[in-house]
């Protein structure tokens, strides 16, 4: 098999995120007294004082726009921001890495890097884990390993996913046949924003379901493995689908273009469609755009509470459609050639 070249594949592989699962000993792992959950937050903000600058956020200081914007860029939970009451989060500068408490276990650690860089951010996050374990009781069992809420995050406590575009195997339907093969391996296929949801523009997560019994570094590595040849297989049916007839594919994806940098109306999910076909051309070379993992922050940046975050208020579904349109062709204006 061919070396693999993660470069290469980049406009397939959106992102790397790993997340540790932790709660800590003497208490309960759903924390649901709010003193209790504020005594906890002080001790994981105290601890972290000095791996990173972080902001700390409480749920219940936060409005319902500014929660669902942290939701949709990945920085929080539902779980998270149904426990309004004792739940918080600190995110350091860059938005790299968010540790929430008092989610479903009491400590969620996450880190986030664009590509295929599981093992850096493995390290990144060993580090503040390291600093978690120095200053706080962590619950550990020598047999079991971490001690988490769920059964099926018990040992490493690890969570490592890939975030990745899937048009061609999408659309020739072949996608139910890699997530059995996926599952076969023990692996998990999930939608955007985790399980129970959709593959939004052929957006989807490969992650591990085995977190007991094995170490970190074998998680990574069998992830990555399945993440490479996902890759591969995505791009010979690129070649089958769409390559071969490349002027019909550079049509869609100029047409495309040009709908959502003249726009005046722009609904998340029509720029959803359109957008993926103006993926997909870059991808292919046949649409010159600087860089294609701009593409993705824009998806990010136009999801409905991000809008209305930017914009600084709630706004009706007209005027999120108008100021999409606006922010959605300046941006790509500014990704072409």
């Amino acid at each position: 098999m061919k070396e693999f070249n993660s470069e290469i594949y980049s406009g397939n592989i959106i992102m790397s995120r790993v997340r540790l699962a932790r709660n800590l000993s003497g208490y309960p792992f759903r924390v649901n007294d709010p003193l209790v959950a504020h005594e906890i937050v002080k001790k994981v903000n105290r601890a972290l004082v000095k791996a990173d600058t972080f902001n700390l956020y409480f749920m219940s200081k936060m409005s319902d726009i500014k929660l669902e914007a942290m939701k949709e860029r990945h920085l929080i939970s539902q779980n998270l921001i149904d426990n309004r009451s004792g739940g918080a989060v600190l995110i350091n500068q860059d938005e790299s890495i968010s540790v929430m408490v008092n989610e479903e276990d009491v400590i969620r650690e996450q880190c986030f890097m664009k590509g295929l860089n599981l093992t850096e951010a493995f390290k990144r996050l060993d580090k503040i884990d390291d600093d978690l374990d120095k200053n706080l009781n962590l619950a550990y069992d020598c047999e079991l390993g971490y001690l988490t809420a769920c059964p099926t995050n018990l040992g490493t406590g690890l969570r490592a996913s890939v975030m990745m575009f899937l048009p061609a195997l999408t659309e020739s339907g072949k996608i139910s046949a890699l997530i059995q093969e996926v599952k076969r391996l023990g692996l998990t296929v999930r939608g955007l924003y985790g399980e129970g949801s959709n593959a939004e523009g052929y957006m989807y997560q490969i992650s591990n379901e085995v977190t007991l019994g094995v170490s970190e570094y074998e998680i990574i590595r069998e992830v990555e493995s399945a993440v490479e040849n996902i890759c591969r297989a995505e791009r010979d049916e690129m070649e089958r689908l769409y390559a071969r007839n490349q002027l019909k594919t550079m049509d869609k994806a100029k047409k495309a273009f040009g709908v959502l940098t003249n726009a005046v109306f722009l609904s998340y999910g029509e720029f959803l469609s359109l957008i993926a076909n103006v993926k997909l051309g870059a991808i292919m070379g046949l649409i010159n755009v600087k860089d294609i993992s701009s593409i993705d922050d824009l998806i990010i940046n136009a999801r409905p509470a991000n809008i209305c975050d930017q914009y600084g208020k709630k706004l009706s579904t007209t005027d999120r459609d108008l100021y999409r349109a606006e922010l959605v062709g300046k941006k790509l204006l500014k990704l072409k050639y």
